[in-house]
């Protein structure tokens, strides 16, 4: 299973990313995926973290009501009360789950996803048979691709009122001071393979239409100008104005001026802005599949010809300048690995005999070695 996203990733940046929302039918061609697959992801999640949850008539319910605690071995362990979530789905209940990792199915449209993106992404399931909705309309504080996989799901979308919302600026909190229209930008019926882009901020209320439905919400996440404006304050105490002590307005105005223009001239400065940029993705880690026949066999083999190459990091850091940040240390590259790595960035899933027969490095064999072991570094996939 693949997305056709259907527009090159500068197009839907340009055109969509934070504007508008975008409906691409037939996205994902040849769904395999059915409620065996949705049972079994289900049933490997972390029942009693906050992050599974069961949602009836708007509210989030209690674990008690649902999940029971219980001795296994002498261990504490957790299991889905079935006839209690079968009964609460029946009359109309969500069974939601977040932050689903290490699923290869859920894993493979992360992946396109954050490719598409080049941002990081969570990725949450919702699975209905009622007709009632999970939530009452509500925006998200992140960008959301939904992925109809199984059944149709109607959603209503309107125009956001308070634009570019935070993490902490959640739409139960704000609905009475700013509520969205009446009517909908897009009132739409999702079907199997239609991928649907909601930008944070919109209004949105998916609801089901009394038949088994399943989607993924995919959340993307990047670095906002407040995360920005918050690493440059805690810099400024490096700097002396920003240490002195506060007395009283009068006497303190030109001291704030002139710390307002260090501060202003510390976020203008591009080494700055790279270093925060460097530090934040240093940070990041996106997943990748474990590969332990290929790569942790000290018998094994060259990589074969027809393998496929992805980096693990969906937006890697400094490629255009001969580095890379990776798991929290910045690497320099020496410019046949920069070029392999830049290749392999702009066309996911290139085959290893493409990038040989691209590559200028002449020596082809120590080029294959080289590959190989970017894969075992974990920083090829």
């Amino acid at each position: 299973m693949c997305i056709d996203f259907g527009m090159s990733r500068k197009s839907f940046s340009v055109d969509y990313q934070e504007k508008k929302p975008l409906l691409i039918r037939n996205a994902v061609r040849h769904i395999d995926f059915g409620w065996t697959d949705v049972c079994e992801i289900l049933e490997r999640c972390h029942i009693d973290d906050p992050s599974f949850k069961l949602s009836y008539n708007g509210a989030i319910l209690p674990k008690k009501d649902y999940v029971e605690r219980y001795l296994d071995v002498g261990t504490p362990n957790y299991r889905l009360i079935k006839p209690a979530v079968y009964d609460y789905m029946r009359k109309g209940a969500t069974l939601i789950a977040n932050r689903i990792k290490h699923e290869p199915k859920v894993s493979a449209f992360a992946r396109a996803v954050g490719e598409f993106t080049g941002r990081q992404v969570v990725s949450s399931a919702y699975a209905a048979f009622g007709e009632k909705s999970s939530f009452r309309s509500h925006w998200d504080t992140r960008d959301v691709f939904a992925i109809q996989l199984i059944g149709r799901k109607r959603w209503l979308i309107y125009e956001p009122t308070f634009e570019f919302p935070l993490s902490t600026q959640q739409s139960k909190d704000y609905e009475v001071k700013f509520p969205h229209s009446k009517e909908p930008y897009l009132d739409i019926v999702l079907e199997p393979g239609d991928v649907l882009y909601v930008p944070r901020g919109w209004w949105h209320d998916p609801l089901p239409l009394g038949e088994g439905c399943f989607h993924l919400a995919l959340g993307t996440f990047s670095p906002y100008v407040a995360d920005y404006l918050r690493w440059a304050v805690h810099q400024m105490q490096e700097i002396v104005v920003a240490r002195r002590s506060l007395d009283a307005w009068e006497s303190d105005q030109a001291l704030l001026e002139k710390a307002t223009q260090q501060l202003v001239d510390f976020i203008r400065s591009s080494e700055n802005y790279t270093q925060f940029m460097d530090e934040y993705y240093s940070h990041v880690r996106d997943e990748a599949p474990l590969d332990l026949g290929n790569l942790a066999d000290r018998e094994g083999g060259d990589l074969p010809d027809h393998a496929s190459l992805r980096l693990r990091a969906y937006r890697p850091r400094g490629l255009d300048q001969a580095y890379l940040m990776h798991d929290g240390r910045k690497i320099t590259l020496e410019p046949h690995v920069a070029e392999v790595l830049s290749m392999v960035s702009e066309s996911p899933g290139i085959r290893l005999n493409k990038v040989l027969e691209s590559s200028a490095f002449e020596d082809k064999t120590l080029l294959r070695q080289i590959v190989k072991d970017l894969c075992q570094q974990d920083i090829l996939c």
